[in-house]
């Protein structure tokens, strides 16, 4: 490493890790908010009212409907 010294060298070789974490960390919760929006539409496609979707998924009335909104 020439004239690094050896703390900002193992500094330096953290950040790519951190980069890939924080990708795959964001990756998961995209991945989660899809799968729940999946299965809000389909409680709708089920007749369930947005209150009895609420209490299930724990999401607000007012994000049930802007996913309704958002998928037609």
């Amino acid at each position: 490493m020439g004239k690094m010294s050896i703390e900002i060298h193992e500094e330096v070789l953290k950040w790519p890790n951190s980069f890939y974490d924080r990708g795959k960390k964001e990756g998961i919760e995209q991945g989660e908010r899809k799968a729940k929006e999946q299965f809000v539409r389909k409680l709708l496609q089920k007749g369930m009212s947005h209150a009895e979707i609420s209490e299930l998924t724990g999401l607000s009335e007012v994000a049930i409907k802007s996913m309704t909104i958002a998928g037609e």
